[in-house]
């Protein structure tokens, strides 16, 4: 999570727009379907909210 904080703070001092999405419980690749890193419910949360942020910038 540190490099997580240094991140946003870093693409805040330059000034960057940027949404950044931590779900709780959900390791590194935690996408990666039929890993032992899958988690079914972050999965599906984060392509939910990228199909929201697709639509948000194609109108």
């Amino acid at each position: 999570m540190q490099d997580f904080a240094t991140l946003a703070v870093e693409l805040e001092e330059a000034g960057v727009s940027h949404e950044m999405i931590s779900y709780s419980g959900a390791p590194h690749a935690f996408t990666v379907f039929g890993s032992p890193r899958y988690r079914e419910d972050a999965d599906m949360k984060s392509w939910r909210r990228f199909g929201e942020v697709l639509e948000e910038v194609t109108q």
